[in-house]
């Protein structure tokens, strides 16, 4: 009788999770949607309950909130950019269970005060225009755009049901096939993203468009020994991908005119930190209760950034002077103040470094990989250049990531995260 009993509220746990699933993937991505994400809800939850069991300890210590936002979560988000916006615009629709609760939520946690009824939902915006809203009694749609786009079409398809993907579109299909905390979907390119104990995985296929990668093997600098950051990326530009211009300050920079001269290798690494010459500017008054400059010179500790860039250097640096990114011998300190960037070049390369008297070895070594990066933020945070990264990095540990070339059009790469506690699920260390 005990087993015939079990046995039922696992079928019925099953078939309650199964119709979870099913309803998720219904009037939830628009038609028009290019580039998708998927993020498998109840599997994050299984993930963590799981390691609650494993790992209580961490989960009493750390003090959360519960957060209240009048949202019914389904099985299943999507999120999302849609053909007929850029790619730095993302779309998202939830069912509302609590109206009251999701307006304080938008209120207090989005931050949007500015509200307008339309008549069939409320519509909301943040101040800066980035963030917009709308929701009624069953819909909460949202739309992030760090272009500030005019999102409000799609918003208004969305809360009133119209133009979805319908359960037979090859899209939705693989997302369905794929069995991730995390996955997504581009064309006829997949990924996934899962978070294990001490570390999160990532990899998936994408093309490189813009940037032709040719071949499997390549050839890369070899870094400095003590180097914690390490980047490489090894692709020629397609000349005939234009590029819009760069609005930096008041200089107007024009990638294809500088790109023209770039033979496709660039890297960069973070090595130890040196000195630089500085100018420390107080102010006091003289004997005639005038305010006056006095400049002191002293020596500042920088971070060691030294980069390398394959290219017709002569050529090249004519056209960094010209378009004023580049000022005797250095990075014009009105594009970058941070810093002293010094460059330097030889017949086939040209250098940057915070290092005045950097020398660069010719050393090269051969990888499978067209681009990587390497970071340990243990060794990042022990430098205390960058205070304002510390509250970003201080769960962290390290950074791989890595990209093959399997063949033309096709790129596949692979990204773990680690994380300081090696026992502890990835998400729980998050937040």
């Amino acid at each position: 009788m005990l087993a015939a009993v079990v046995l039922l509220l696992l079928a019925l746990a099953y078939g309650y999770l199964s119709l979870r699933r099913y309803t998720s993937y219904r009037h939830r991505i628009h038609s028009d949607a290019a580039f998708i994400i998927k993020v498998d809800v109840d599997r994050i939850y299984r993930t963590l309950a799981a390691d609650y069991l494993l790992n209580s300890s961490h989960y009493k210590k750390s003090k959360r909130n519960s957060l209240k936002t009048g949202l019914d979560i389904p099985a299943n988000v999507f999120i999302y950019t849609v053909h007929s916006r850029s790619a730095q615009t993302y779309f998202c629709s939830l069912p509302v269970s609590d109206t009251a609760e999701l307006r304080v939520f938008i209120n207090k946690k989005l931050g949007i005060t500015r509200f307008k009824n339309t008549g069939k939902y409320i519509l909301g915006s943040s101040a800066n225009g980035g963030l917009t809203v709308a929701f009624n009694e069953q819909t909460f749609a949202v739309a992030y755009s760090l272009k500030k786009e005019n999102v409000q079409e799609i918003l208004e398809q969305l809360m009133n049901r119209e133009n979805f993907l319908p359960d037979t579109d090859p899209g939705i299909k693989k997302l369905k096939a794929l069995s991730a905390h995390l996955a997504y979907v581009f064309e006829e390119y997949t990924g996934t993203g899962q978070f294990k104990a001490g570390h999160f995985h990532m990899q998936g296929d994408f093309n490189f468009k813009g940037l032709r990668v040719q071949g499997k093997v390549f050839n890369h600098r070899v870094f400095d020994k003590d180097a914690i950051l390490k980047l490489w990326l090894d692709a020629k530009s397609i000349t005939t991908h234009r590029l819009a211009p760069l609005q930096l300050k008041t200089h107007t920079i024009y990638p294809d005119s500088l790109l023209k001269y770039c033979n496709g290798y660039f890297d960069v690494e973070l090595s130890k930190p040196v000195n630089q010459a500085d100018t420390l500017i107080t102010y006091e008054y003289n004997d005639d209760f005038e305010k006056v400059a006095v400049t002191t010179p002293r020596m500042v500790r920088v971070p060691g950034i030294n980069s390398m860039l394959s290219a017709r250097p002569t050529a090249l640096v004519n056209q960094l002077v010209a378009q004023g990114i580049l000022k005797g011998g250095k990075v014009n300190p009105h594009l970058f103040p941070l810093y002293s960037v010094y460059t330097k070049y030889r017949p086939s390369a040209l250098l940057f470094s915070t290092n005045e008297h950097a020398a660069f070895s010719g050393l090269k070594t051969q990888t499978p990989y067209f681009f990587y990066l390497e970071t340990d933020f243990r060794k990042l945070s022990e430098q205390e250049q960058f205070p304002l990264l510390e509250t970003y990095i201080k769960t962290l540990r390290k950074l791989e990531v890595s990209a093959l070339n399997v063949k033309p059009g096709l790129q596949h790469f692979e990204m773990d995260l680690y994380f300081r506690l090696k026992q502890v699920n990835a998400l729980a260390q998050l937040f």
